[in-house]
């Protein structure tokens, strides 16, 4: 196996914001990047806001930093700061952490990272989160602590195996110590993923599990999710086609509830034409099965025009189909979108 198909297998469902990084340093086996984007957006929907704002959208700015060494006998070391950058609000807290790990890699022996990383169930399941303006909704509940998106304080291993004509098997471990935040107090948790992929399409799994107990509760719970996914393609390059199914156990929150049994569906089309214009079209729903109802959904219409390799225009509409119940449903929430992305 080879570094670019190793390269390959550990970032196969990562932000891609470092593939335009600035390199500012290249000398005796040491390399250092900044990356990152800054993205901005008009935003107007039908909560009190008809005459717009600008927002900085919610998938946040950041600033990375990241420093690669090799070490020889194969392995090269790396390290890796992100912080969000807050854009739109003046005199508040400027930069907050996204991620912050030291990796070890192996062009046959793998990968081994330890910090605050993308986790290895993202993996398998952010196939959907690609879009600028809307992309994925329950991979981000209490993610850092759950282990779903970004994971806190996470040690995971990850590796890929060429089968030549007959495709690519990857897969990774994750693990996460004891940790709380203001709304859950988790046990140590696992997680785990593989993937197959061949001729342009990709199947995944993911698994994540452990104990959590609400804050203020003596009641401990299993919050855990299994997932699959597929793909089509590259993401602005032709046709993309992806989706995922999300089966979760005290993973989501609703009205400052962990929800006991709820399944998560999310699915992206888009088309990448030559010219830049790529058109996208998702649709995301979350529901509780143990009441039967929807909690939310929304579907949208984006386009994203790349005007060069380091800036992005985009634009969007987000239909929302509202959850269902007294619990659920809340008052609709439709929303327009149109904004730039600069790629550092």
């Amino acid at each position: 196996m080879n570094k670019t198909l190793l390269a390959l297998a550990v970032t196969a469902a990562a932000i891609g914001t470092q593939a335009n990084a600035v390199e500012i340093y290249n000398k005796e086996g040491t390399t250092a990047k900044i990356g990152g984007h800054a993205t901005v957006a008009f935003q107007s929907n039908e909560q009190g806001k008809q005459n717009g704002q600008i927002v900085q959208n919610e998938k946040s700015p950041r600033v990375n930093l990241e420093v690669a060494t090799e070490l020889g006998n194969g392995f090269t070391a790396d390290v890796k700061g992100e912080w969000a950058i807050n854009m739109d609000n003046g005199g508040k807290q400027a930069f907050t952490t996204r991620l912050g790990y030291i990796g070890l890699t192996h062009a046959t022996l793998g990968r081994v990272a330890l910090g605050t990383q993308w986790s290895q169930y993202y993996m398998a399941a952010g196939v959907v989160d690609q879009p600028i303006a809307w992309s994925n909704g329950f991979l981000y509940d209490n993610h850092g602590i759950l282990g779903t998106a970004r994971a806190d304080k996470l040690a995971s291993y990850s590796n890929a195996i060429d089968l030549g004509d007959a495709g690519t098997l990857d897969f990774g471990l994750g693990w996460q110590g004891a940790n709380s935040n203001e709304k859950i107090d988790a046990a140590a948790r696992a997680q785990g993923r593989i993937g197959y992929s061949i001729a342009g399409f990709q199947a995944n799994y993911g698994y994540v599990g452990g104990d959590v107990r609400e804050s203020g509760s003596s009641v401990t719970k299993k919050a855990q999710s299994h997932v699959v996914s597929g793909k089509y393609g590259n993401f602005g390059a032709g046709l993309y086609v992806s989706a995922t199914y999300a089966d979760n156990e005290n993973m989501n929150t609703a009205n400052n509830v962990l929800l006991k049994d709820t399944k998560g569906f999310d699915s992206v089309v888009a088309y990448g034409l030559d010219n830049g214009l790529n058109l996208i079209v998702k649709h995301e729903e979350l529901r509780d099965e143990e009441k039967g109802l929807r909690v939310n959904s929304a579907t949208s219409l984006q386009a994203e025009y790349t005007i060069t390799p380091r800036f992005r225009a985009f634009t969007g509409y987000k239909f929302d189909n509202q959850g269902e119940g007294v619990e659920y449903k809340k008052v609709r929430n439709n929303e327009f979108l149109l904004g730039g992305r600069f790629y550092l």
